[in-house]
């Protein structure tokens, strides 16, 4: 009688167990199968988005700080040209001769190491900064502080590279102007007319076609048969000819190709100078013989 009451207790407790925990169907369980695959695969997608995105956001934050110091360092050095010229100082910190690419980048690198003190998202550190492109104090009198570095990855993928950053800051020098040298020069005005850096004659009216650049668009394939108005091929711009664009540009007066369109190689300054100081730059034949 006991074995009989056991039994039916057995029974009842089975059939609440199974009102409760029914059996998963067998959709079910290939839906639970399918979520995770779909899982194992999304997952990683997002993590690898999450670490771009916050590999770019410190790569543009790095590149605002080296502006900065850039511009800031860019204005000190023109200020020590100033004060060295001003005072005919050449041996100590503000004399002509000290104000040099040396002393730019030292100053740049120690507002930079301030600034980011630990790894930065620089390819081989704070040594992946070059100088190269920079001048300082040329015959322009411009302070020319441009820096280029790669940009680090995060997960280093074979045969990938990060992105080439330039980061400038142009600034003339406080050096002055030499008026002793328009003592012997009567009261009449004298004729102003207009250079470029790199040009070989003077211009007298400013929108001379030789002087607005005429950018002309070709392609990697056809840039070895271009020639520019002298006759000469086009190698590529220390800037941005190191690309692997199919794009490039070109222009008639010069003789670098270049694969982005807004390059410094593209930009022309030009300056307004007394025809007296044209360091006997011949005429342009467009527009100087009047």
């Amino acid at each position: 009688m006991i074995k009989d009451m056991r039994k039916k207790l057995l029974t009842k407790q089975n059939k609440l167990l199974q009102k409760w925990d029914p059996p998963v169907s067998s959709s079910l369980r290939g839906l639970k199968g399918s979520l995770t695959i779909e899982a194992a695969l999304v997952l990683p997608l997002f993590i690898f988005g999450t670490l771009a995105m916050i590999m770019i956001g410190e790569a543009v934050r790095f590149s605002g700080n080296m502006n900065a110091a850039l511009l800031e360092n860019g204005r000190k050095l023109s200020t020590y040209a100033y004060a060295g010229n001003k005072a005919g100082i050449e041996g100590s910190l503000l004399g002509g001769k000290a104000v040099s690419l040396t002393l730019g980048k030292s100053m740049v690198l120690n507002d930079l190491k301030k600034e980011d003190s630990g790894e930065i998202p620089v390819e081989s550190g704070f040594g992946g900064l070059s100088f190269i492109h920079s001048n300082v104090l040329g015959p322009d009198q411009m302070i020319d502080l441009n820096a280029v570095w790669r940009m680090k990855l995060f997960f280093p993928l074979p045969g990938v590279k990060g992105f080439r950053v330039i980061d400038r800051a142009r600034i003339r020098a406080f050096t002055g102007y030499d008026n002793t040298r328009r003592e012997d020069r009567s009261w009449e005005e004298e004729e102003m007319v207009f250079i470029t850096e790199k040009g070989t004659v003077y211009h007298r009216d400013r929108n001379c076609s030789h002087l607005n650049i005429n950018i002309r668009h070709t392609t990697r394939a056809a840039v070895g048969r271009e020639r520019n108005n002298a006759g000469g091929k086009y190698y590529p711009c220390e800037y941005c000819g190191g690309g692997n664009g199919e794009n490039l540009y070109i222009t008639d007066d010069g003789d670098r190709y270049h694969t982005k369109i807004s390059c410094p190689g593209l930009k022309r300054s030009v300056k307004t100078v007394p025809i007296s100081e044209t360091g006997g730059r011949p005429p342009c034949a467009a527009c100087g013989g009047g």
